[in-house]
């Protein structure tokens, strides 16, 4: 039966390209992907308002799944809005779903607590107005930012950007950082799962992606506690 172990539900906030192969990549059988998208168009803040306008009838139709948890993907969407709004998304998600949800830059946030890491080696495909938005928020929670490296792709070709490019970004940022605790790879749409091991081995220290960070959560609120493997420090913690 499809989702017999659990059934986590996913908005995800454009096309599914990179999100549903990553997912089954990582998870245990026996949990299912129960997926909708609120399409947003680019890195742009009536982007931004016009997907999140789209979040309740997502939510709705995710709460007649039966999903066990949901995430609300998309980092941008909610730092663009400021600290504080992400508090009120995931009471709407919540009433509206009946299960316990996250945002991706919430579960981002959980996950570099859980890691004791405060000071961040940043690498992501996001245009310069949007990173300082990042860097802003994530010091709102007393994150620091140490370095961030941007491959600058455009909205539409994150997904194909190179592993090699991402780990040579995660070397450059590391070592811009000096004593980062952390590596931070945010954005659903970048192909940053097979090189997370090696930028662990290679750098010593603990990557945040975006499906780990979420899946790390998620199954922590479920209690799901099987120890994956192959996919960064965070997985194997569960």
């Amino acid at each position: 039966m499809f989702g017999y172990r659990a059934r986590i539900g996913y908005i995800s906030p454009s096309v599914m390209e990179l999100n549903g192969y990553d997912f089954y990549r990582i998870v245990p059988e026996g949990v299912g992907l129960v997926a909708v998208t609120c399409m947003v168009e680019g890195w742009k803040e009536d982007a931004y308002k016009k997907a999140l306008a789209q979040v309740e009838a997502c939510a709705r139709e995710l709460g007649r799944r039966s999903c066990d948890f949901v995430i609300h993907g998309g980092a941008p969407l909610v730092l663009s809005q400021g600290k504080g709004f992400e508090s009120k998304l995931l009471r709407q998600l919540q009433e509206l779903t009946g299960a316990p949800c996250t945002t991706s830059i919430v579960a981002a946030m959980d996950a570099f607590r859980d890691l004791s890491a405060t000071r961040l080696a940043v690498v992501d495909p996001y245009p310069a107005d949007l990173n300082a938005k990042m860097t802003a928020y994530l010091k709102d929670w007393g994150f620091e930012v140490g370095s961030l490296v941007s491959l600058g792709t455009s909205f539409t070709e994150s997904s194909i950007a190179s592993v090699g490019d991402i780990y040579r970004a995660a070397k450059r940022a590391v070592s811009e950082a000096q004593n980062a605790e952390a590596v931070f790879i945010p954005c659903a749409n970048f192909p940053v799962v097979d090189v997370i091991e090696d930028i662990e081995t290679d750098f010593g220290l603990p990557v945040v992606s975006n499906i780990t960070s979420q899946l790390y959560v998620g199954f922590k609120a479920i209690g799901m506690r099987e120890k994956i493997s192959g996919y960064g420090k965070l997985m194997r913690m569960l």
